[in-house]
């Protein structure tokens, strides 16, 4: 631990190895790794205790809501470096989306530990995926990506959204943006044409999760 503490104190300046190790090598939230995800319930829980209820300056109650906007991105530039390899100033996670690249068993394994949060306990929840445009190509795709969206309902889910892009098309769109004009990207509750995105956003849409299976 103390080589760890260390290791985020300096941003894991020498310290690369240990940073691809807890990258590549140890259970995340996202994977339906009951270990990994009892860790994200019991921080989910432990919000809802504190926040809950609690007075407001205005005479009313508090209420938990997991949905991050665009404000992960800033809480991100302004956070050191963090244990699970994240280095200082990256984007942190967003809403309940599992953190950039975490989630290496494909989006039915993230609406899994999804479902093991009890969302009825917030007043909303907001998960991200990302997807290949050539694994929605033929109608049985699109009827396995309803399934998938009826199965995390069905395991207590609130809210779900897609980006249809891959990352090279989002890069060609940074180098060559007067010819990507009309692609328009999912970012939170809200859709935006690419190119009036500033770069942290930009960014932030490029480093999610590419999923090329189901």
């Amino acid at each position: 631990m103390d080589k760890l503490l260390d290791a985020v104190a300096k941003n894991f300046a020498g310290e690369e190895f240990m940073r691809q190790t807890i990258m590549n090598k140890t259970p995340f939230f996202g994977n339906d790794d009951d270990y990994a995800d009892s860790i994200g319930v019991r921080v989910y829980d432990d919000l809802v205790d504190i926040i809950e209820g609690k007075p407001n300056v205005k005479g009313g109650e508090y209420h938990l809501n997991m949905l991050s906007t665009t404000c992960h991105i800033y809480f991100g530039k302004v956070l050191g470096a963090t244990p699970n390899g994240r280095l200082a100033g990256k984007s942190i996670s967003d809403g309940t989306s599992p953190s950039h690249g975490a989630d290496t068993n494909g989006p039915s394994a993230v609406v899994k530990s999804l479902g093991k949060l009890d969302q009825i306990k917030s007043g909303g929840t907001l998960l991200n995926q990302r997807f290949l445009p050539s694994l929605l190509k033929k109608d049985h795709d699109i009827r396995k990506l309803g399934q998938l969206i009826r199965s995390y309902f069905a395991l207590g889910g609130h809210h779900i959204q897609f980006n249809i892009v891959d990352t090279a098309t989002l890069l060609a769109a940074q180098e060559c943006p007067d010819d990507y004009k009309d692609l328009l990207v999912r970012m939170a509750g809200y859709s935006d044409y690419f190119n009036d995105m500033n770069d942290d956003l930009q960014q932030e849409i490029i480093e999610r999760t590419e999923n090329d299976a189901f």
